[in-house]
């Protein structure tokens, strides 16, 4: 079976609440509606907060560890297929689940 990871980050905004920059990371909402796109296309998911997870991830993903040493988790969410990085920085859901369902059909 496929496996899609898909490295996160907590929505913050680095400047403070209330301000005008860009805020990084992803909502809960976003993550749930990722995760349930993801399994309507028959593939087992896990859910990897960067935060959280950092000093194993590192260690057992190297292709998405390198990516957030680069280039930070504002690049979040990352998506691997079968410990490949397929894609960052995904917008919505259904941008997400057209890159691994052209990555599978491969």
């Amino acid at each position: 079976m496929n496996i899609v990871r898909i490295f996160t980050t907590p929505l913050q905004f680095p400047c403070g609440p209330g301000t005008t920059c860009c805020s990084i990371g992803q909502s809960e909402e976003y993550i749930k509606s990722l995760v349930s796109a993801m399994e309507d296309l028959g593939v087992s998911v896990k859910v990897h907060n960067v935060e959280e997870d950092s000093g194993e991830l590192f260690s057992r993903f190297p292709s998405a560890g390198e990516m957030l040493k680069e280039f930070g988790p504002g690049i979040t969410p990352i998506l691997s297929l079968n410990d490949d990085v397929v894609a960052m920085g995904i917008a919505t859901p259904e941008d997400a689940l057209d890159v691994i369902r052209e990555k599978i059909k491969k």
